[in-house]
Protein backbone atom coordinates (compact mmCIF):
# COMPACT_ATOMS: atom_id res chain seq x y z
CA UNK A 1 0.00 0.00 0.00
CA UNK A 2 2.76 2.59 0.93
CA UNK A 3 4.54 1.60 -2.91
CA UNK A 4 1.28 2.50 -4.09
CA UNK A 5 0.89 5.93 -2.54
CA UNK A 6 4.36 6.75 -2.96
CA UNK A 7 4.07 5.72 -6.65
CA UNK A 8 0.35 7.39 -6.77
CA UNK A 9 2.20 10.89 -5.34
CA UNK A 10 4.96 10.63 -7.59
CA UNK A 11 2.97 10.21 -10.78
CA UNK A 12 0.45 12.66 -10.37
CA UNK A 13 3.77 15.52 -9.14
CA UNK A 14 4.76 14.73 -12.74
CA UNK A 15 1.57 15.70 -14.69
CA UNK A 16 0.50 18.27 -12.28
CA UNK A 17 4.00 19.68 -12.64
CA UNK A 18 3.50 22.73 -14.85
CA UNK A 19 -0.03 23.80 -12.78
CA UNK A 20 -0.07 26.76 -10.87
CA UNK A 21 1.80 28.94 -13.08
CA UNK A 22 0.16 29.91 -16.22
CA UNK A 23 -3.77 30.72 -15.49
CA UNK A 24 -4.28 30.28 -19.41
CA UNK A 25 -2.71 26.82 -19.45
CA UNK A 26 -4.95 25.98 -16.17
CA UNK A 27 -7.92 27.51 -17.51
CA UNK A 28 -7.39 25.67 -20.73
CA UNK A 29 -7.29 22.11 -19.05
CA UNK A 30 -9.92 22.97 -16.90
CA UNK A 31 -12.56 23.77 -20.28
CA UNK A 32 -11.10 20.51 -21.63
CA UNK A 33 -11.90 18.39 -18.14
CA UNK A 34 -15.39 20.03 -18.12
CA UNK A 35 -16.23 19.81 -21.81
CA UNK A 36 -18.89 17.60 -22.47
CA UNK A 37 -18.68 17.67 -26.22
CA UNK A 38 -15.15 16.35 -25.64
CA UNK A 39 -16.17 13.59 -23.10
CA UNK A 40 -19.99 12.18 -24.11
CA UNK A 41 -20.39 13.70 -26.82
CA UNK A 42 -17.57 12.11 -28.93
CA UNK A 43 -18.80 9.07 -27.68
CA UNK A 44 -22.80 9.79 -28.79
CA UNK A 45 -21.13 10.52 -32.12
CA UNK A 46 -19.47 7.69 -32.44
CA UNK A 47 -22.31 5.42 -31.42
CA UNK A 48 -24.50 6.91 -33.77
CA UNK A 49 -21.61 6.30 -36.48
CA UNK A 50 -21.98 2.45 -35.62
CA UNK A 51 -26.02 2.90 -35.38
CA UNK A 52 -25.81 3.45 -38.77
CA UNK A 53 -23.65 1.25 -40.11
CA UNK A 54 -24.90 -0.51 -43.39
CA UNK A 55 -24.09 -4.87 -43.91
CA UNK A 56 -24.88 -7.56 -42.96
CA UNK A 57 -23.61 -7.00 -39.22
CA UNK A 58 -26.19 -4.03 -38.90
CA UNK A 59 -28.90 -5.79 -36.43
CA UNK A 60 -26.02 -7.05 -34.35
CA UNK A 61 -24.32 -3.94 -34.21
CA UNK A 62 -27.17 -2.11 -32.93
CA UNK A 63 -28.28 -4.50 -30.69
CA UNK A 64 -25.12 -4.29 -29.23
CA UNK A 65 -25.07 -0.53 -29.15
CA UNK A 66 -28.53 -0.79 -26.81
CA UNK A 67 -27.19 -3.29 -24.16
CA UNK A 68 -23.72 -1.16 -24.30
CA UNK A 69 -25.94 1.81 -23.18
CA UNK A 70 -28.23 -0.32 -21.02
CA UNK A 71 -25.02 -1.19 -18.97
CA UNK A 72 -23.27 1.68 -18.97
CA UNK A 73 -26.37 3.04 -16.73
CA UNK A 74 -25.71 0.20 -14.08
CA UNK A 75 -21.74 1.10 -14.52
CA UNK A 76 -22.44 4.64 -13.56
CA UNK A 77 -24.53 3.51 -10.92
CA UNK A 78 -22.53 0.57 -9.59
CA UNK A 79 -19.25 3.65 -9.34
CA UNK A 80 -21.03 5.85 -7.64
CA UNK A 81 -22.38 3.40 -4.65
CA UNK A 82 -18.39 1.88 -4.52
CA UNK A 83 -17.71 6.03 -3.79
CA UNK A 84 -20.66 6.33 -1.28
CA UNK A 85 -19.59 3.02 0.23
CA UNK A 86 -16.15 2.88 0.23
CA UNK A 87 -13.60 4.36 3.17
CA UNK A 88 -13.40 7.59 1.75
CA UNK A 89 -10.47 8.89 -0.23
CA UNK A 90 -9.29 12.36 -0.36
CA UNK A 91 -8.81 13.45 -4.02
CA UNK A 92 -4.83 15.03 -4.36
CA UNK A 93 -6.27 18.44 -4.38
CA UNK A 94 -7.00 18.28 -0.83
CA UNK A 95 -4.67 15.31 0.38
CA UNK A 96 -1.94 16.60 3.38
CA UNK A 97 0.46 18.40 1.72
CA UNK A 98 2.86 16.69 -0.25
CA UNK A 99 3.75 19.35 -3.11
CA UNK A 100 1.02 19.48 -5.46
CA UNK A 101 0.25 22.76 -7.41
CA UNK A 102 -3.37 24.13 -6.93
CA UNK A 103 -4.29 25.15 -10.74
CA UNK A 104 -5.19 29.07 -10.73
CA UNK A 105 -8.40 27.65 -12.17
CA UNK A 106 -9.51 25.04 -9.59
CA UNK A 107 -10.95 26.34 -6.54
CA UNK A 108 -9.29 24.83 -3.43
CA UNK A 109 -12.79 23.49 -2.34
CA UNK A 110 -14.17 21.82 -5.40
CA UNK A 111 -15.30 18.06 -4.83
CA UNK A 112 -14.16 18.21 -1.31
CA UNK A 113 -16.61 16.17 0.16
CA UNK A 114 -16.55 13.80 -2.87
CA UNK A 115 -14.70 10.61 -2.76
CA UNK A 116 -12.44 10.28 -5.36
CA UNK A 117 -11.90 6.65 -5.65
CA UNK A 118 -12.78 4.75 -8.14
CA UNK A 119 -13.00 7.63 -11.26
CA UNK A 120 -16.87 7.73 -12.27
CA UNK A 121 -14.90 9.67 -15.33
CA UNK A 122 -12.51 6.35 -15.86
CA UNK A 123 -15.45 3.66 -15.09
CA UNK A 124 -17.77 5.32 -17.60
CA UNK A 125 -15.62 6.59 -20.73
CA UNK A 126 -13.32 3.15 -20.65
CA UNK A 127 -16.50 1.45 -20.40
CA UNK A 128 -18.02 3.03 -23.32
CA UNK A 129 -14.63 2.60 -25.29
CA UNK A 130 -15.66 -1.63 -25.09
CA UNK A 131 -18.64 -0.91 -27.70
CA UNK A 132 -16.09 0.81 -29.96
CA UNK A 133 -13.51 -2.05 -29.31
CA UNK A 134 -15.75 -4.30 -30.22
CA UNK A 135 -17.15 -2.62 -33.74
CA UNK A 136 -13.62 -1.46 -34.83
CA UNK A 137 -9.97 -2.67 -33.29
CA UNK A 138 -8.50 0.58 -34.59
CA UNK A 139 -10.73 3.13 -33.35
CA UNK A 140 -11.26 1.09 -30.27
CA UNK A 141 -7.52 1.77 -29.91
CA UNK A 142 -8.58 5.14 -30.57
CA UNK A 143 -11.23 5.24 -28.06
CA UNK A 144 -9.06 3.91 -24.95
CA UNK A 145 -6.48 6.78 -25.82
CA UNK A 146 -8.92 9.50 -26.18
CA UNK A 147 -10.54 8.84 -22.75
CA UNK A 148 -6.69 8.49 -21.12
CA UNK A 149 -5.45 11.27 -22.71
CA UNK A 150 -8.36 13.84 -23.01
CA UNK A 151 -10.23 12.80 -20.29
CA UNK A 152 -8.40 11.36 -17.64
CA UNK A 153 -5.11 12.87 -17.85
CA UNK A 154 -6.79 16.40 -17.08
CA UNK A 155 -8.57 15.29 -14.19
CA UNK A 156 -4.83 14.35 -13.15
CA UNK A 157 -3.70 17.48 -13.68
CA UNK A 158 -6.50 19.39 -11.48
CA UNK A 159 -5.53 17.52 -8.79
CA UNK A 160 -8.67 15.61 -8.93
CA UNK A 161 -7.49 12.21 -9.58
CA UNK A 162 -4.92 9.76 -8.48
CA UNK A 163 -3.60 7.55 -11.55
CA UNK A 164 -4.54 4.66 -9.31
CA UNK A 165 -8.30 6.26 -9.17
CA UNK A 166 -7.74 6.42 -13.27
CA UNK A 167 -6.92 2.38 -13.35
CA UNK A 168 -9.19 1.31 -10.49
CA UNK A 169 -11.80 2.96 -12.54
CA UNK A 170 -10.58 2.03 -16.47
CA UNK A 171 -10.74 -2.36 -14.77
CA UNK A 172 -13.58 -1.68 -13.14
CA UNK A 173 -15.52 0.11 -16.18
CA UNK A 174 -14.63 -2.16 -19.13
CA UNK A 175 -15.35 -5.45 -15.98
CA UNK A 176 -18.44 -4.75 -15.76
CA UNK A 177 -19.45 -3.53 -19.40
CA UNK A 178 -18.32 -7.15 -20.80
CA UNK A 179 -20.15 -8.65 -18.13
CA UNK A 180 -23.23 -6.72 -18.31
CA UNK A 181 -23.18 -5.88 -21.83
CA UNK A 182 -22.99 -9.82 -22.33
CA UNK A 183 -25.83 -10.65 -19.75
CA UNK A 184 -28.30 -8.20 -21.56
CA UNK A 185 -27.16 -9.78 -24.96
CA UNK A 186 -28.06 -13.06 -23.57
CA UNK A 187 -31.87 -11.54 -23.35
CA UNK A 188 -34.15 -10.59 -25.51
CA UNK A 189 -34.48 -6.75 -24.38
CA UNK A 190 -31.89 -5.32 -26.85
CA UNK A 191 -33.68 -7.17 -29.66
CA UNK A 192 -36.79 -5.94 -28.87
CA UNK A 193 -35.55 -2.24 -28.93
CA UNK A 194 -33.88 -2.59 -32.17
CA UNK A 195 -37.44 -3.85 -33.43
CA UNK A 196 -39.27 -1.15 -31.67
CA UNK A 197 -36.71 1.69 -32.99
CA UNK A 198 -37.57 0.45 -36.64
CA UNK A 199 -41.52 0.57 -36.08
CA UNK A 200 -41.39 3.49 -33.70
CA UNK A 201 -38.66 5.93 -35.37
CA UNK A 202 -39.97 9.16 -33.78
CA UNK A 203 -40.11 8.08 -30.01
CA UNK A 204 -37.36 5.76 -30.27
CA UNK A 205 -34.89 8.92 -31.81
CA UNK A 206 -36.65 11.66 -28.72
CA UNK A 207 -35.98 8.79 -25.86
CA UNK A 208 -32.59 8.01 -27.66
CA UNK A 209 -31.73 12.17 -27.69
CA UNK A 210 -32.95 12.34 -23.89
CA UNK A 211 -31.07 9.18 -22.61
CA UNK A 212 -27.68 10.29 -24.78
CA UNK A 213 -27.49 13.69 -22.64
CA UNK A 214 -27.34 12.07 -19.95
CA UNK A 215 -25.29 9.90 -20.71
CA UNK A 216 -22.62 12.55 -22.17
CA UNK A 217 -23.03 14.56 -18.84
CA UNK A 218 -22.54 11.10 -16.66
CA UNK A 219 -25.89 11.15 -15.68
CA UNK A 220 -25.75 14.40 -13.46
CA UNK A 221 -29.17 16.17 -13.83
CA UNK A 222 -30.39 12.26 -12.92
CA UNK A 223 -28.11 12.67 -10.14
CA UNK A 224 -28.93 16.11 -8.89
CA UNK A 225 -32.88 14.97 -9.02
CA UNK A 226 -32.24 11.91 -7.21
CA UNK A 227 -30.17 13.60 -4.51
CA UNK A 228 -33.02 16.33 -3.92
CA UNK A 229 -35.66 13.87 -3.90
CA UNK A 230 -34.08 12.00 -1.16
CA UNK A 231 -33.52 15.37 1.20
CA UNK A 232 -37.50 15.96 0.42
CA UNK A 233 -38.55 12.57 1.05
CA UNK A 234 -35.92 12.81 4.78
CA UNK A 235 -37.18 15.96 5.59
CA UNK A 236 -40.81 14.46 5.20
CA UNK A 237 -39.84 11.42 7.09
CA UNK A 238 -38.27 13.84 9.99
Amino acid sequence: MIGINRWDEWLVLLINQPAGRNALLDQFVLDVADSAVLKGGVFLAAYCWIWFVSGDRREDLRRMIVASALAALFVALIVRVMQTGLPFHPRPLHAPAFGLNTPLSVHPESLKTWSSFPSDHAALFFSLSVPIWTWSRPFGIVAFCWVLLVICLPRAYLGFHYPSDVLGGAVLGIVLMVSLRGALLRTSLPGRVVRWSSSHPGAFSAIAVLYALELATLFEDARHFALDALKFASKLIA
